[in-house]
């Protein structure tokens, strides 16, 4: 029978339950998994893919497994983002490849075939996106009825996904403690299926000939991702497949503070960035304990930070990431700047899903990089600099200002809110038209100061010049093209 053990008090158990927890306090576990000492070329041969692993995860091996192809994702050699970060050995496992465009796919594989193994013939979920759409997925392969709960904040691509697999899909609904279900109840904490995830490792490894990174750096959600990547470098050195373990693990923990902080310390993320929550954090204590075990940590990346890694990732090396794993570009970037990796680390970046899921980030990427063309007629094309980004370009021009002085003198002629006029100055930080200069204390509060660029002196004065000719005022002829880029 399988052991398991608790992941707040270390109580260890047996039980048959495909979905349990631990007895004493409710919490999640984690399955016991300790490999004897096997051959590299046990794995070597036979199709790439999660079940390439097959001896170090728990289907019996009498059971044929239900698979769509997941894992054997690529491991890419990045040099493009690499020299923009500073770290010109970086490589990229890109989960995105995964058959429902996220890696919980690995885990999906694991725990729905030990449901088509056991006999069950319906599988429930709560979810806010990407596993409702990974066990629908697998579930219609299996012939296993789904039924998903979802949350308000869940992307529509993904909703999209669950009733494409034939998914019962319903709104979120507090599951009485006690309750007796027919249906097996899978979470994200569900031990059999953070057995799959592990296996984004042992490919990592067995990619680089069956040697570690310097680091991995993957995003952190609840945990149980980066638990499992720990575990993984733990049952290679005990199956004498490396030698020690020497890879050093970070966590990128989506924050507003920006830095600092323990995993989880802060879910108050901005409007509009639902989908960068955190999910619960069942493995608090793992990560913890990853961080310590391999000398690693956390790095803080607030959700404007994750976007703008999302665009820097598309537009240097052609991979679409969701925001929240993207999280995982900017805290290199933070990670270099504090000087935790030195130039010549492998660093294997891990990206966990597909941007093709969400459609909001994908809105926000398109603000962030329309182009700002200056013609020879004088026109500002596509760029949409309206007249608020223009008064606002207006009021810098003399001298550094911050947002709330901004909003001051704005407010004077119109009706406009404080938290409008950040957003317009994160958009023309995107455009490339304002720089952060520096900090003063203004009221007790340290404020950011903005500045021009040399961009924005260009668009001012074409605006200046349109502002001229619809009032009148002579017409300047030019034949110079800017081109201008946010």
């Amino acid at each position: 029978m399988p052991s398991f053990r608790c992941v707040n008090r270390s109580h260890q158990f047996a039980s048959a339950d495909l979905a349990p927890v631990c007895a004493r306090c409710g919490s999640a576990v984690i399955l016991d998994a300790r490999a004897a000492r096997l051959e590299r070329s046990l794995f070597e041969s036979g199709p790439p893919g999660v079940w390439r692993y097959r001896r170090l995860l728990p289907l019996p091996p009498e059971d044929p497994p239900v698979t769509l192809g997941e894992g054997g994702t690529p491991l890419l050699p990045s040099p493009r983002l690499g020299k923009e970060l500073g770290v010109p050995n970086l490589l990229i496992k890109d989960e995105s490849r995964n058959p429902t465009g996220s890696f919980i796919d690995r885990g999906s594989t694991v725990i729905v075939s030990l449901a088509r193994s056991r006999g069950i013939s319906e599988i429930d979920c709560v979810t806010t996106g990407n596993l409702g759409a990974s066990l629908a997925a697998y579930c219609a392969k299996a012939g296993i009825d789904s039924r998903i709960s979802v949350t308000p904040s869940t992307d529509r691509e993904k909703l999209y996904q669950m009733v494409a697999y034939g998914a019962e899909v319903e709104a979120y609904r507090e599951i009485p403690r006690g309750e007796k279900r027919k249906a097996l109840l899978v979470t994200a904490g569900n031990p059999y299926l953070l057995s799959g995830e592990k296996t984004t490792c042992l490919e990592v490894v067995q990619d680089l000939g069956w040697t570690q990174p310097d680091a991995i750096v993957l995003p952190v959600g609840t945990g149980g991702h980066l638990s499992m990547t720990w575990m993984a470098m733990e049952e290679l050195r005990s199956a004498g497949l490396v030698q020690k373990n020497r890879c050093r693990l970070y966590g990128a923990e989506l924050s507003t503070r920006g830095a600092g902080g323990g995993f989880g310390s802060s879910r108050d993320h901005p409007p509009g960035f639902t989908e960068l929550e955190d999910s619960e954090p069942f493995f608090a204590k793992e990560v913890e304990s990853a961080y310590v075990g391999s000398r690693g940590g956390a790095i803080s990346a607030s959700p404007q930070e994750a976007v703008r890694a999302t665009s820097l990732l598309a537009r240097t090396e052609g991979i679409f990431a969701e925001p929240a794993s993207a999280a995982a570009v900017a805290a290199i970037s933070k990670a270099v700047s504090r000087g935790d990796f030195r130039r010549d680390d492998v660093i294997v970046c891990i990206v966990t899903g597909s941007g093709l899921k969400d459609t909001r980030a994908i809105s926000r990427l398109a603000k962030a990089t329309r182009r700002v063309s200056v013609r020879g007629d004088l026109s500002v094309a596509r760029a949409q600099i309206g007249r608020t980004k223009v008064d606002i370009l207006r009021a810098l021009a003399s001298k550094p200002g911050y947002g709330y002085a901004v909003w001051l003198g704005l407010s004077q002629s119109r009706s406009i809110s404080t938290a409008s006029v950040y957003q317009h100055l994160l958009e023309l930080e995107e455009f490339g038209l304002v720089r952060k200069s520096g900090t003063i204390i203004s009221g007790g509060r340290e404020r950011v100061l903005y500045e021009l660029t040399a961009r924005a002196a260009d668009v001012l004065r074409i605006a200046n010049d349109m502002q001229g000719m619809t009032s009148g005022g002579p017409r300047r002829t030019s034949t110079k093209h800017h081109g201008l880029k946010a």
